[in-house]
């Protein structure tokens, strides 16, 4: 592979859309003091503007109860009590820290459900039913975003996202309904919050693997409903019905019961976490996953969305809990290699999630287990987070330039250094490697260049992690060593200089990424 810069290459702005937003969990989390500390890390260090989490109406939350909830007073159950407190406890933590929500209406309240006992699949159990009064649903979230002007101000929240629901095409999980009964849902909520405030941008819907969204917005433009963004999700894979661009409603999960049986009598009684591996198939790599799922379908969706703009509110490489290349250098060359390939199809989007953090299974207690974060739940830094430092730390500008070959690269100039991120994905083949000779015109010899390298010998805390024993919970003194022998470094690289160019050449492997910073 050859990459050649010139003095009149031009540069472009880059799509940061990562940027834009980042995944976390459910609401009641955000009143955490480590998920606050951990967030306040990722704003800090990688940019990141906003959070997305479900269940800001979850019964754990507290907006709606009756008085029979507390005790069983007689008469009580005809006494309401609202209350958006808990949720402003929540918003109040998140701008602290100087993002901003992005607000997912979701969940049902067990009070305003049609059917109360309609729990989603997860370890929280939110109430994923449609509301059992529509009106009464519609008068709910006007008082919500009411609240939230009095509360914050209306610049403020004109300023925020309000995005209807959480993939309603997969029922059970998430929705108890049809397409048509969510299509309706949508209707009644957006609407709510335009006749509060007509400047509020709201959109959906929020579908799994790009679903729904020609139907979704011939439905709003039939029936004059606001939508102002249109939203979905998408990985590389998963057991909910895979990764295409349909219509279809998703009912059933794609696992292995029998070979999660066979399998039972190997597994250690000490842990949850291989017995749910075994059961979800996930030991090893996805073989469902595509390398170019969310490229392509970013495509899709963008066409189908005309000018409006195009949020990925979810997205990453496995949709597969515990699958342990989330903890690995593939998940990070798969997101490298999607932001890098999907500059112009979308406008904002935001990863699933920034830390493990995360219950929506249970809160596996071991330090590493295969979640989606970005970092573990004592907040060690995975090869994704160093992924995207590196595109943070490289700037805005980027080189327009074309390069033949396997690997993802990106070129970024900023003041007196130029950045070059090199990635190499490789989900399905093993021992394959690309040499890479890069090229770049200037007027003198660079007073350094440096090299950081993420793959399996650096940055690498889930070996470091299995090194030290694999303990549930290390201690302290443990988790300063991980940091540190999985911390980025930067090695002097050799170089020449002749003819009036720079002249580097290095060596790439499977899911290994290099950061080269030469500096004037």
């Amino acid at each position: 592979m050859e990459i050649i810069v010139k003095k009149d290459t031009p540069l472009k702005n880059f799509n940061h859309h990562w940027k834009f937003c980042v995944g976390a969990d459910h609401a009641a989390y955000a009143l955490r003091h480590d998920y606050i500390t951990q967030l306040a890390e990722v704003r800090k260090e990688l940019g990141i503007e906003r959070v997305r989490f479900h269940g800001i109406f979850n019964d754990d939350m507290h907006t709606v109860r009756k008085a029979t909830d507390i005790l069983p007073i007689p008469f009580g159950g005809s006494y309401i009590e609202r209350s958006f407190r808990q949720c402003a406890v929540v918003y109040d933590n998140i701008l602290s820290i100087g993002m901003k929500p992005f607000v997912e209406l979701s969940f049902m309240p067990k009070l305003m459900a049609q059917v109360p006992f309609a729990k989603g699949t997860f370890y929280y159990r939110p109430v994923v039913s449609m509301p059992m009064h529509r009106k009464r649903w519609h008068e709910y979230v006007k008082s919500f975003v009411r609240f939230l002007i009095e509360r914050y101000g209306k610049e403020e929240v004109e300023s925020w996202y309000f995005e209807v629901w959480n993939e309603p095409d997969l029922v059970g999980p998430f929705f108890l309904g049809t397409k048509k009964d969510y299509f309706q849902l949508y209707a009644v909520s957006a609407t709510a919050v335009k006749e509060v405030d007509p400047q509020i941008k709201v959109g959906g819907p929020a579908t799994s693997a790009s679903r729904w969204i020609a139907e979704f917005l011939t439905f709003c433009k039939n029936n004059d409903v606001p939508v102002d963004f249109v939203s979905t999700h998408q990985y590389a894979g998963d057991p909910l019905g895979g990764v295409g661009n349909t219509n279809s409603t998703v009912s059933n999960l794609n696992i292995d019961i029998f070979a999660a049986l066979k399998e039972r009598h190997a597994l250690s009684h000490d842990n949850i976490i291989d017995v749910y591996r075994s059961f979800m198939r996930t030991r090893n790599l996805i073989p469902t996953l595509n390398p170019d799922s969310f490229i392509k379908s970013s495509e899709f969706v963008s066409s189908a969305s005309g000018d409006l703009p195009v949020f990925y509110t979810e997205w990453n490489l496995c949709a597969s809990f515990s699958a342990e290349c989330n903890d690995t250098s593939t998940q990070a060359a798969y997101l490298l290699h999607s932001i890098l390939n999907s500059q112009k199809t979308v406008s904002g989007s935001s990863i699933w999630c920034f830390s493990d953090l995360f219950e929506e299974y249970h809160q596996f207690p071991e330090e590493f287990h295969g979640g989606f974060g970005l970092m573990t739940q004592s907040g060690i830094r995975k090869p994704s987070y160093h992924a995207l430092r590196f595109l943070q730390e490289a700037g805005n500008k980027a080189y327009n330039i074309k390069a033949n070959g396997k690997a993802d690269c990106a070129v970024f100039r900023k003041k007196g250094e130029t950045h070059v991120i090199l990635s190499l994905l490789h989900l399905h083949s093993s021992n394959t490697s690309e040499e890479v000779s890069i090229s770049i015109e200037a007027d003198a010899a660079p007073s350094s260049v440096t090299v950081s390298v993420i793959d399996s010998k650096h940055c690498n805390p889930l070996h470091d992690w299995k090194m030290m024993g694999s303990p549930q919970v290390p201690t302290p003194a443990q988790l300063d060593e991980l940091r540190k022998s999985s911390a980025v470094t930067n090695e002097p690289m050799d170089f020449v200089y002749e003819d009036g160019a720079i002249k580097i050449n290095t060596k790439l492997t499977d899911n290994s990424i290099r950061r080269i910073i030469i500096r004037d």
